[in-house]
């Protein structure tokens, strides 16, 4: 009796730590964003850094929840989506075959990946970093307010230099580890690779982050490339993007996560009486990236 009882903790455990990262809310990406339609180059890069987030396999692209990017360019460095720039790719094409079309294809046509038609924060979000400073362009899901941007100063990281070591790409790798808003995270980085950036939001070590996860393995973010050539940074056009803090930005987006028709406003409708009726709700259970 007490074996099953400990194999059912062990893989409730285990259950649990796989659908954190899944995008679960069923909020959809925002479908009348044309706005990438106006984007800009802002920078070029020569070295893309593709990491593989939430891989159930990370020899097979289709089973990412997403493929990001970090493109180390001139002015700036980027992290954002590799899928959803390959469907605004597409989109941007869409849209000058057919000039006189209402709008513009949301992408999930285009898009690769698990759950490629769920909006998530950690896929629709542009990551800028200027300097000391960290801009966020967050879009938000399907019918939602305006996507949002906000500024912030980095803070430094605490990270704790380990001396295990391990082998990503071909490239020796030193452990670190850090406390960081909330979450304790494990990371690999490059020794001989001096690029002081890493997925997402995370970097400060002397070295390129390969391969990062917080200890209950929620989020777990490896490069599976890395590509010197002419990569092209892009940004949206500044007012169709709401000027925000990162509270505000994080509360919707974590609301989102929680309760997409009930945040939306989502109503149930009367065909008899032709009227909108109570809210719809559909809450999931969902533990974000940062916790603070």
């Amino acid at each position: 009796m007490r074996k099953n009882i400990i194999l059912f903790i062990v893989l409730a455990a285990v259950c649990c730590g796989a659908s954190a990262q899944q995008k679960q809310s069923g909020a959809r990406p925002n479908a009348s964003h044309g706005t990438v339609c106006q984007r800009k180059v802002i920078d070029t890069a020569d070295l893309r850094i593709k990491y593989a987030w939430g891989a159930e396999d990370i020899n097979n692209p289709d089973t990412y929840l997403d493929l990001g990017q970090l493109q180390i360019g001139k002015r700036c460095t980027k992290y954002s989506s590799f899928f959803v720039e390959q469907a605004n790719d597409q989109r941007v094409a869409w849209a000058k075959e057919h000039p006189n079309a209402q709008g513009v294809p949301n992408g999930a046509r285009w898009k690769g990946g698990r759950k490629a038609d769920v909006w998530s924060e950690y896929q629709y979000s542009d990551i800028f970093f200027f300097s000391d400073t960290l801009n966020e362009w967050a879009m938000m899901p399907m019918g939602q307010e305006w996507p949002q941007r906000y500024t912030e100063k980095m803070m430094p990281i605490a990270w704790t230099l380990g001396t295990d070591t391990l082998t990503i790409l071909g490239h020796p790798c030193q452990k670190a580890t850090c406390h960081w808003r909330g979450r304790d995270y494990e990371a690999w980085f490059a020794t001989d690779i001096p690029i002081r950036r890493g997925p997402w939001k995370f970097g400060g070590l002397p070295g390129l982050i390969m391969k990062i996860y917080d200890k209950d393995r929620l989020y777990v973010f490896e490069a599976v490339a890395i590509e010197k050539g002419t990569f092209p940074i892009y940004q949206y056009p500044k007012d169709e993007f709401q000027k925000s803090t990162r509270k505000r930005t994080y509360e919707l987006q974590v609301a989102y996560n929680r309760n997409y028709l009930k945040t939306a406003g989502i109503r149930e409708w009367d065909p008899v009486t032709n009227t909108a009726g109570n809210l719809k709700s559909s809450p999931h259970d969902y533990d974000p990236m940062e916790l603070e």
